[in-house]
Formats: structure tokens, C-alpha cells, sequence
């Protein structure tokens, strides 16, 4: 697949050095410098002329540039035909997650031509908002002040007098008008406007200013994260979830160069650790209908009490015929196959606090040589039963694998069922 010459693919904790390519400059590299400072290196690291990406998946836009920040779980070369795999892996992890929503059009785009993350999410929020103003936008009744040259509503006298004493010509006044001007509209406006100042693809240019023609009227509001958590919907405003969804990762991502120098920079990451645990839940949540599989319940832990303010958080909790497992997400590449010993220790931790007949550590399979599962315990702990396990991600033909969940269930928890927990 052929890369846009303004898109840098990069894998997670790998750096970015100025002039390694011609493409990455120091004006990239100094506007990434603010923005990393800003976020106090929440995504990357900053160090001489270099960026380095932390466990933070997704895409950064700075001025023209874009670089996508890949996950990758695997020994192989860093070629791009590994660049591809791992590009559309991120892709569907996203879209399994509900983190992105793909609809027939744009994933036929995606394969058809070459197109970064960012692409795909800004025409997806175009997409949306197209088809809300097709089928038109929200009105709804606001309270309007205003002074003018007749009455219209009701005359607010004390307000009145104050301001036209020396105008009896007007009356300053109160009434409801039916409009679009709420704060859904004003939303979907605001992230147009970001896109307008960010976007360089000529599609998606002439598509934004053909919404902000329609969307005269609108007024132009200081949109926080808190306009976003009094969000509610109903059954009349439901149709605008998506849009906002995605207007709220355009808004509350972008970080406007205030200086002027239009090196502005939008980010649309997310930590790998989280994407992983939830996919790998979500994968093993679809199994619950499976006919063919004993009753089985897989839920997504909360943190529970475990000494005065602190608590303990398994990842995943599975329980079936009268046993129960937990299974630890870890996004990481092991040397020799060995896991760490907080790792080992909080698996005993989760043994005695979850009452399991077996606890799980579940890395990603990296290699083909990679072992199937480890069982281990101590004899002097003899119901303390821990396992470290890999899983691939990956189905012969590099996408990733549909049936992951049963996978799992069949290679690590089907056995255990029938025999109790395997020791060493």
C-alpha cells in the first residue's frame, strides 16, 4: 500500500529523529516540543531534536505532517509491508472497541487508496454531519434579549430604562425564537471550524466549507469537556451521537498555536494497555452466545477494596460450572518468555482476593516460537494456580483473527474446566 508523501508511520517506543527524514523538519519537531510539554509527555518523550512515542497508540497532525503511531506486538522487520498490518490491525482493534465507526463507504475508501487514521476519522465526522443536515438540523425554542426599534415578546422595563433613556425610539426586550443555534449545532460548528484550520486534504476542504455555508447562524462557543459530560440524549437527539462522539475527539485533541505560525496540532491517541485489555474482553464477551460453550459469564472488572484506600483491578473475570479465572492483559514483548516479578506477584495477589481456581497473565504472541501457556505454582501454596499465555492476535493471512475469543477459551480455559487448574 502506497503512502501519501505527508503521512510518517511509526511503531509505539520507537523514535523520530529530525532529518532522519526529509519529511519530519524542525518546525515539526518544535511544535511537538510545545505540545509535549503541554501534555506534560503524556504521548511521547521530547529530547534532542527527537521524539520518542511512548505505549500510545494513534495519529498526530502537525502543520502538513502526519504520523500515525502503530502498536506493535511482534519480532518482525519494521518494512512497511509490517507498517500495513499493523496500520489496519490498529484499525480494526478501534472499530471493535467502538472507538471508531466504519460503514461500507469508508472502509472501501481505506483499502482503495492510501489514507492515514486521521483521514478516515475526519470523513467519518464529515459523513455524519452531512447526514444529519440532510435530514436537518436540531431547531428548538431559546430566550432571546434584544434592543430594537419595536416590541417583540415582552419589554423588560428595568433593563429598558437603563439603556434607553435617551433612546425612546427602542424598547429593549425578551422573546423566544425557533432556531438551530443549540448546543448540538454549536458543537458540530466548532469542529468544523478546527477542521478548516487543520485539514489539507482538497476533498475534505471542499466538503468543510460546504457545511459552513449551512451552518450560518451558528454562533462560534468556547467548547470544554464539560459541555460534552451534560450532554443527553433522547430518542430526538440520538441521531447526533456519532457525530459528536467524533467532534468531541476533534475539539478536545487540538491544540491551536496560539503565537499564529499555523503549526497547530491535533492528536487522536490512545494508550495501547487499555486497547488491548478492552479488545481482548470484547473478543472473549462475544463467546457468552456461543451454543457450543458451557454457560460462561466474562466481565470487565471494577477496582474493589483491598487495604484502606487502595484496591485491586483484575482485567477480565470468567466464571463457569462453579470456577473462576482471571485474565491479566499485558501489552508486552517478553524476553525468554519470563513475565516480571510484579507481575507474578500480582497474580498471586488475585488469587487470594478473587478466590480463583486459576490466574492468567495474557501476552500477545510475538514470534512463532513463541511458548503456548507456562503453568506455574509453589508447592507450599498449593491452590495458588498462575499461568502466563500468549495468544495470536494474527490468522495465517496477517489480519487479525476473527474467532480470538474462542481461541482463547479452547487453548487456556477449556481444559481447566474439566480437570482443575494444570501444576508443575
Amino acid at each position: 500500500m502506497s503512502r501519501d508523501k505527508n503521512i510518517i508511520q511509526v511503531f509505539e517506543h520507537h523514535t523520530l529523529k529530525v532529518d532522519e527524514t526529509a519529511k519530519f523538519n524542525l518546525v515539526h519537531f518544535n511544535a511537538l516540543e510545545k505540545y509535549g510539554y503541554k501534555t506534560k509527555e503524556k504521548y511521547f518523550s521530547v529530547g534532542n531534536k527527537r521524539i520518542k512515542f511512548n505505549n500510545y497508540v494513534g495519529v498526530i497532525q502537525v502543520k502538513n505532517l502526519t504520523i500515525e503511531i502503530l502498536p506493535k506486538a511482534d519480532h518482525g522487520s519494521d518494512d512497511q509491508h509490517s507498517k500495513d498490518k499493523w496500520h489496519n490491525a490498529l484499525i480494526s482493534m478501534l472499530q471493535e472497541c467502538k472507538l471508531i465507526k466504519l460503514n461500507a463507504i469508508s472502509n472501501a475508501k481505506l483499502k482503495l487508496k492510501s489514507a492515514s487514521i486521521l483521514d478516515l476519522y475526519y470523513d467519518l465526522f464529515l459523513s455524519e454531519t452531512e447526514t444529519l443536515f440532510k435530514h436537518g438540523l436540531r431547531k428548538n425554542y431559546r430566550v432571546k434579549t434584544e434592543n430594537l426599534n419595536k416590541v417583540k415578546g415582552k419589554i423588560l422595563f428595568t433593563k429598558h430604562i437603563s439603556i434607553n433613556a435617551f433612546h425612546k425610539e427602542r424598547f429593549y426586550i425578551e422573546h423566544k425564537i425557533f432556531d438551530a443555534n443549540n448546543k448540538l449545532n454549536q458543537i458540530l460548528y466548532k469542529a468544523l471550524i478546527v477542521l478548516k484550520s487543520i485539514a489539507h486534504n482538497p476533498n475534505h476542504n471542499i466538503r468543510i466549507n460546504k457545511l459552513l455555508m449551512n451552518f450560518e447562524g451558528i454562533t462560534d462557543q468556547n467548547i470544554t469537556s464539560r459541555w460534552f459530560e451534560k450532554l443527553k440524549f433522547d430518542r430526538n437527539t440520538e441521531r447526533y451521537r456519532q457525530a459528536l462522539t467524533l467532534a468531541k475527539l476533534i475539539i478536545l485533541r487540538y491544540s491551536p498555536d496560539l503565537k499564529g505560525g499555523n503549526e497547530n496540532v491535533l492528536a487522536i491517541m490512545f494508550d495501547m494497555n487499555l486497547l488491548y485489555e478492552n479488545y481482548i474482553y470484547r473478543k472473549l464477551k462475544s463467546i457468552q452466545s456461543n451454543s457450543k460453550i458451557p454457560a460462561i459469564q466474562i466481565k470487565e472488572q471494577n477496582r474493589t477494596p483491598f487495604w484502606e484506600s487502595r484496591g485491586l483491578r483484575a482485567d477480565i473475570l470468567l466464571e463457569t460450572n462453579g470456577k473462576r479465572f482471571v485474565i491479566d492483559t499485558k501489552w508486552k514483548v517478553l524476553n525468554d518468555d519470563k513475565p516480571s516479578d510484579n507481575d507474578l506477584k500480582q497474580m498471586f495477589a488475585y488469587n487470594l482476593h478473587y478466590e480463583t481456581d486459576l490466574s492468567i497473565l495474557l501476552y500477545p504472541k510475538t514470534s512463532i516460537n513463541t511458548a503456548d501457556k507456562k503453568p506455574f505454582r509453589n508447592i507450599k501454596f498449593k491452590t495458588q494456580n498462575c499461568q502466563v499465555a500468549f495468544t495470536d492476535l494474527f490468522n495465517k493471512d496477517g489480519n487479525l483473527e476473527k474467532n480470538l475469543g474462542l481461541n482463547i477459551y479452547n487453548e487456556l480455559i477449556k481444559h481447566e474446566i474439566n480437570t482443575g487448574a494444570n501444576s508443575t
